[in-house]
């Protein structure tokens, strides 16, 4: 078989990149919805019940957005929050009970990145991440995962991790990446069944790329049916569900996975 270069490496997913999120809610109960729902999206959060305390607690790094609850959002401490050098750039997202009109123009005149109402829609939440974070039209949930896969590419069989699981395509974790454009077929369980589709290589990460960067590649299904389909977007929503007092905005739960 003729041996293929990673010559046409493509860029890596924004979403494989460290990024920060501050979130700032009076309720511990919200707070930590919100924190967890942002943590299962792949992002490292830092939380407080103030905007203060969130000044003083200080972040690893500044934050690439703030999340906050208009409860703890003063225009005192949000003008303290605009004064600190770490925070002056972050985008601010304000969450609100109801995400009506006047909060809309509220946040328009305010200068404010975008409104969330409560309770909590996860897809709307991974939405605004991709407006004010990623600064992206990505629309597909993805979400972080240790799923152990195979892949194979006629008589050869290579084994990996899927990292990262989206409704149409995955990140498939190994030290040997294809190249761009190579179709080839993959395995992986899900609920202890044995999902098998077709699926094109994006992009390729090797180790050349930085220490910090996950070696493997991106790929995107091609013919996977309804079946497969459904069980994917299902072990999504109930990962992202998961321990959360949230309705099931997402379709079937494992139990109703025909």
């Amino acid at each position: 078989m003729e041996e293929k270069t990673l010559n046409k490496r493509g860029p890596a997913p924004k979403g494989r990149q460290l990024r920060y999120l501050l979130v700032v809610d009076p309720d511990v109960n919200e707070r930590f919805t919100m924190s967890l729902i942002l943590q299962r999206f792949g992002y490292t959060v830092c939380a407080a019940g103030s905007v203060r305390e969130g000044i003083e607690f200080q972040c690893v790094a500044p934050p690439d957005a703030i999340f906050i609850e208009t409860g703890a959002a003063g225009a005192d401490l949000m003008s303290q929050l605009r004064d600190d050098a770490r925070f002056r750039s972050a985008p601010v997202v304000l969450v609100a009970d109801q995400a009506g009109r006047e909060q809309q123009e509220q946040a328009r005149r305010g200068g404010l990145a975008g409104l969330l109402g409560k309770p909590l829609d996860p897809a709307e939440v991974f939405l605004i991440i991709q407006k004010v974070v990623e600064r992206g039209l990505r629309r597909n949930i993805r979400i972080a995962t240790a799923l152990p896969a195979s892949l194979e590419d006629g008589a050869v069989v290579q084994e990996g991790y899927v990292t990262v699981l989206s409704n149409y395509g995955m990140f498939f974790r190994t030290l040997e990446p294809r190249v761009p454009d190579d179709r080839v077929r993959v395995s992986f369980p899900v609920w202890g069944r044995e999902v098998t589709v077709d699926a094109v290589v994006l992009y390729a990460v090797s180790f050349e790329d930085g220490p910090f960067r996950e070696p493997g590649m991106g790929m995107k299904f091609v013919n996977i049916g309804p079946e497969y389909s459904g069980l994917i977007r299902a072990y999504i929503h109930e990962h992202i569900l998961e321990g959360l007092s949230l309705p099931h905005a997402y379709g079937d739960s494992p139990a109703g996975v025909a």
